[in-house]
């Protein structure tokens, strides 16, 4: 019961729609006449002043969410009441030229309080239009967003793939992909855009046909980077900045080739052996013009793992407040080592969301698991 009440105050308040059209339609009406009967009773009683100015109030509220046929025929009512039990009387002319100021008084009132809530209720019905008008782009730049992730998972002779996100909102500010190059190497992308939402999604499709189309001219993932940062900066005009890491992976002598524009360092992981960061390269895209960058080559092992993610997974954070933590991540992989890259990834996935319990997810959660056989 308590929901139906709280709708009824917040339609009392602001003149906005109910849950319960009905009940709530049934109560207002009860609190007008009720309103009206108290101020009536009040008028009988009190026999030093006339009260009539009293009656506006629950006329007030009827022009706020009656029809305005019925508040002015309340208006009458109150009228009539006011002169059958008001014991302060005037007589003659000067009564009902009285009672044609207050009658007049109370009509004008209920007209100008029925015009602004009926002007809040289209104000109300055009916002309500233009929500869903956003909401909709909204939903279509999330399948325009999504079409550009890979629609599939590449088969590479001796290694295996997963790949998931999951973003905050709608739109994500994270960006997955794999391209096929020459001679069956296969690039392994993955990239965060500064900010949230929308601005920082739609900026996705555009900065991706670019490193699509620029990553077949360069041999170098270092040489690469350096052009794919000018364009990053022509796109956002300075004003967003990307990190990524770009990795060309080459089947034949099971290495892969690495550059990191400050994203986080993705994890390689080997049983027997230190955690290896893949930390190599420069700094974000699309803050400095002409940066040059570093790129490194790592041997892929029988068994080792390669794991890519976004912030939002190593800095969820614990009802508590801690961090989950590069560290963690490593341990809960490195405890997993057998399992399939599919696999690990929904296991991540469940650790993360363990360890976050009830809290909200803060950031967009992107993991990428590339496991040699």
């Amino acid at each position: 019961m308590l929901p139906r009440w709280s709708n009824v105050l917040h339609r009392v308040t602001t003149a906005g729609p109910y849950v319960n059209e009905r009940l709530s339609s049934l109560v207002l009406t009860s609190v007008i006449v009720a309103g009206i009967a108290a101020v009536a009773y009040a008028d009988r009683s009190v026999t030093s002043l006339p009260l009539a100015s009293l009656y506006f109030l629950p006329l007030a509220l009827s022009a706020l969410v009656l029809p305005l046929r019925i508040s002015i025929a309340l208006s009458i009512v109150c009228l009539a009441l006011h002169d059958l039990l008001s014991p302060v009387r005037d007589t003659g002319i000067r009564h009902f030229a009285g009672d044609a100021a207050t009658l007049l008084e109370y009509v004008f009132v209920v007209i100008v309080v029925n015009q602004l809530a009926a002007q809040r209720r289209r104000l109300a019905d055009l916002a309500a239009k233009q929500r869903d008008e956003l909401a909709a782009e909204i939903y279509l730049a999330a399948e325009v967003q999504q079409s550009i992730l890979p629609r599939s998972i590449p088969a590479v002779p001796g290694f295996e793939f997963a790949a998931r996100m999951c973003p905050t909102r709608i739109v994500a500010g994270d960006y997955y992909g794999f391209i096929q190059l020459a001679n069956g190497e296969v690039a392994v992308v993955i990239g965060d855009v500064s900010g949230k939402g929308v601005a920082a999604g739609l900026l996705m499709p555009s900065i991706e046909v670019a490193l699509r189309m620029d990553a077949p001219r360069f041999p170098r993932t270092s040489d690469l980077l350096h052009a794919f940062n000018n364009v990053v900066q022509q796109i956002t005009a300075g004003r967003r900045f990307i990190t990524l890491f770009y990795g060309k992976l080459c089947p034949q002598s099971r290495s892969l080739e690495y550059t990191n524009a400050g994203h986080n360092p993705p994890l390689l992981i080997r049983a027997g052996a230190e955690t290896c960061k893949l930390d190599q390269g420069g700094p974000v895209l699309g803050v400095l013009p002409d940066t040059e960058y570093r790129n490194d080559v790592v041997a892929l092992c029988h068994r080792d793992v390669l794991v890519l993610y976004t912030d939002g997974v190593v800095e969820a954070e614990s009802p508590a407040g801690e961090e989950y933590s590069a560290a963690r991540l490593a341990a809960h992989v490195r405890s997993h080592l057998q399992e399939s890259a599919e696999k690990l990834i929904e296991s991540i996935h469940a650790s993360v969301t363990q360890f976050r319990g009830a809290a909200p997810q803060a950031d967009d959660m992107t993991l990428v698991v590339l496991k040699a056989l």
